[in-house]
């Protein structure tokens, strides 16, 4: 393809000065021009518009970042006749060739003299695109907002292959932009997995498949209901339930899961010897004080494959029980006979570790989620069957309906990223890239459960956004909070859709997360309009302000409606 960006009707001044990366321009010819040439808008010197500047035959691509007057005008600017000397500075961004590619950053820099265009729509659209060899499988976002005649389309290794990061403040358009990149990964045939925070993308209706947490109310119709059996949790997820002491309490628990796990061996067995079938109470538990060291050890030796399998099912309710029998094992078989037949000066240092799961296993909304009924779906199995199904494009896991408590909700996420990440590591997504789509990102990002005794850390989309590119797997982050995420974790992010930010500190951690060539961008952010955004980022060549196109069904994140009340009937 061959470019013509110097056509002599769409020229718009000519360079006096350039310092660094900035150039400034006289527009001794810009109000000679037409509104439109061949159809097309053609700009006069207007902010935030692209220009090009001949340099030698290699065209100088950049954005109008200021227009002025000098003071000496003033009073011609108050007559009827508005012919005054206009100026301008522009930020040069990108060199763009004549055979349509571009490169990002000033090959060969402005001379004073050189002559400056109003950029065209092809001219746009090259830097945008990034040349012919980048333009495979675009995913169109929306149009320029200084220009709705230009499309912008962004191929799709550009936008999701080093991570993206949607940002802005309430209201201004980021739940719709996520909801689009949903809509249009499902048309182009791609993977994406959408953790829906609040439930408000619950309008996908049949261009997703729904998973739903917690319950079904409020979920469309054929959502399948899913847990996570705690037996299939690593250890890691796990403690950052019951949050153990790592000293004392560990142990215990990782004995008492042993214990009963050869309990629950056995009592499945239906072959098993009178002797084993004799260490398991009445209870399910393995009472431990003045039990025989040889049964034990026979059933150890017997159903050791069980007991040493980190997903071997058992019985999460008798697991306060059973952490006490371990307390008297081996080294005092003849406790008292008090308290249910145990000695308390035995366990007395395990006892806030009793006492925190049985608060957790009497709390219905969590076990109904890590011990479910039957008839709920396990997850992580849904997910599994998902992605091998070819013709499954977006999968919505909500969590509308999971309770806050006990951190379950970045518990959950944690343990879902990280099944994702090691399948990954396992090269079976390096084929058909997945892109994890998570609304509220800075909910589930660095969070650490527990207190200053014992601790765990969620890291799993953590480690996914330092290593997941690799593998074929790569995050969508969406928050109205980027100040909260980490500055690690930001940084990896290949391109950012940046919504209106009012909040200093949210600005700030954009703008250190930004290339310096987008610093100037992010002055516009508190001026954008709502479902106005500015893309930028290391692996977008230029940074520019375009009005995202509307979902097909916007979700539901209308705020609640004040002009209801006093309309209630008395």
């Amino acid at each position: 393809m061959k470019l013509h960006p110097f056509t002599p009707e769409r020229q718009v001044g000519v360079i006096y000065q350039v310092e660094g990366s900035f150039a400034d321009v006289t527009f001794s010819a810009a109000t000679k021009l037409p509104r439109s040439h061949f159809g097309e808008y053609l700009g006069r010197g207007e902010v935030g518009e692209f220009v090009v500047i001949d340099v030698g035959g290699t065209a100088a691509f950049g954005r109008l970042l200021r227009v002025g007057s000098t003071t000496n005008n003033l009073d011609t600017l108050t007559q009827q006749d508005h012919r005054v000397a206009v100026e301008g500075r522009i930020q040069l961004l990108s060199t763009l060739h004549l055979d349509g590619k571009a490169t990002r950053g000033i090959l060969r820099y402005p001379k004073v003299g050189d002559p400056v265009y109003a950029a065209s729509a092809e001219a746009i659209l090259s830097v945008l695109q990034g040349g012919a060899a980048d333009r495979n499988t675009p995913l169109i976002l929306g149009r320029l907002s200084v220009d709705d005649s230009v499309e912008v389309a962004v191929p799709l290794a550009r936008l999701f292959g080093r991570h993206l990061a949607v940002v802005g403040a309430t209201g201004s358009g980021k739940s719709w932009t996520l909801g689009h990149l949903a809509e249009s990964v499902g048309r182009l045939g791609g993977k994406m997995i959408l953790i829906d925070a609040t439930g408000e993308f619950h309008t996908l209706g049949a261009n997703a498949k729904h998973l739903a947490f917690g319950s079904l109310s409020d979920e469309p119709s054929g959502t399948t209901l899913v847990g996570i059996p705690h037996h299939l949790m690593r250890e890691a997820d796990r403690s950052a339930f019951i949050n153990p002491s790592s000293g004392t309490q560990l142990p215990k628990l990782r004995e008492a899961i042993r214990s009963l796990r050869l309990a629950h061996a056995i009592t499945a067995d239906n072959s098993a010897t009178a002797e084993h079938q004799a260490i398991v109470d009445t209870e399910g538990t393995i009472k431990k004080a003045g039990l025989k060291i040889a049964s034990f050890g026979s059933a150890n030796k017997a159903y050791g494959t069980a007991m040493e399998d980190s997903n071997a099912p058992f019985d999460l309710k008798l697991l306060a029980r059973q952490i006490q029998w371990e307390c008297v094992w081996p080294t005092d078989r003849n406790a008292q006979d008090q308290y249910g037949g145990l000695d308390y000066t035995q366990i007395g240092y395990v006892s806030t570790l009793v006492s925190r799961i049985n608060d957790l296993v009497q709390t219905a909304e969590i076990m109904g989620v890590i011990d479910p009924p039957t008839g709920t779906n396990d997850a992580l199995t849904e997910i599994k069957d998902w992605l091998d199904d070819a013709n499954a494009h977006v999968l919505r896991i909500s969590l509308r309906n999971l309770t806050y408590a006990n951190h379950l909700r970045e518990i959950i996420v944690n343990i879902l990223g990280q099944a994702l990440l090691t399948r990954a590591r396992n090269d079976e997504l390096k084929e058909i890239p997945l892109v994890v789509a998570i609304d509220e990102a800075h909910q589930f990002f660095d969070v650490t459960v527990g207190d200053e005794v014992s601790s765990t850390r969620l890291n799993a989309f953590d480690s996914i956004a330092k290593e997941g590119r690799k593998y074929g797997l790569t995050v969508c982050m969406a928050t109205q909070r980027p100040g909260d995420l980490p500055a690690g974790v930001l940084s990896q992010v290949g391109m950012t859709i940046v919504h209106r930010l009012a909040d200093g500190r949210d600005r700030q951690r954009v703008e250190q997360a930004a290339a310096e060539l987008d610093h100037s961008a992010t002055r516009l952010l508190p001026g954008l309009v709502p479902g106005e955004a500015i893309l930028m980022g290391v692996d977008f060549p230029v940074p520019v302000s375009v009005r995202m196109q509307a979902p097909v069904a916007p979700p539901a994140s209308d705020g609640p409606r004040y002009d209801n009340w006093g309309n209630r009937p008395s």
